[in-house]
């Protein structure tokens, strides 16, 4: 009979000692399915197929890093004003870093265009006029087609 007054103390532990205090419930833990170890075969497709899926999600992660790196930089350079050409040419892996490229960028455009003025117009301010004749009248000077004045413009004789 030792064994009645140790059980009552377990549980008296377990009941509160306020009945107005609820008791949570205990969650019983499920059991493990027992199920058969599998076969190597499928084992090992079970792994490529794995292997397959882990790489088809690299694949995937890599390319949508490259179209948000893409979607940042046409986004900088048509904020920058710039063609859509020269989105190629921004370096940079954060919007900050390609901002920054295209401001540089603009810059070095601004500037080429500024050294590039067009060619000054002459003294009179109006732009040269060709001395256009009509096609029937003699050149202004003599053609020297003689053998004789061919010889003298090459040899000066």
């Amino acid at each position: 009979m030792p064994e009645a007054p140790a059980a009552e103390p377990a549980q008296a532990a377990a009941v509160p000692a306020d009945p107005a205090t609820p008791v949570p419930p205990v969650a019983a833990q499920p059991e493990p399915a027992a199920e058969p170890p599998a076969e190597p075969a499928e084992l090992a497709t079970l792994r490529e197929q794995a292997e397959q899926l882990t790489e088809q999600a690299a694949a995937a992660k890599q390319r949508a890093e490259a179209a948000e790196l893409d979607l940042a930089r046409l986004t900088v350079i048509r904020t920058a004003q710039l063609p859509d050409a020269l989105a190629a040419r921004l370096n940079g892996a954060t919007a900050e870093e390609l901002t920054a490229d295209a401001a540089e960028l603009a810059g070095v455009i601004s500037a080429l265009v500024t050294t590039a003025a067009p060619p000054a117009r002459t003294a009179t301010g109006r732009p040269p006029v060709e001395a256009l004749r009509p096609a029937a009248s003699a050149p202004a000077e003599p053609v020297e087609d003689t053998p004789e004045q061919i010889s003298r413009l090459v040899w000066g004789k």
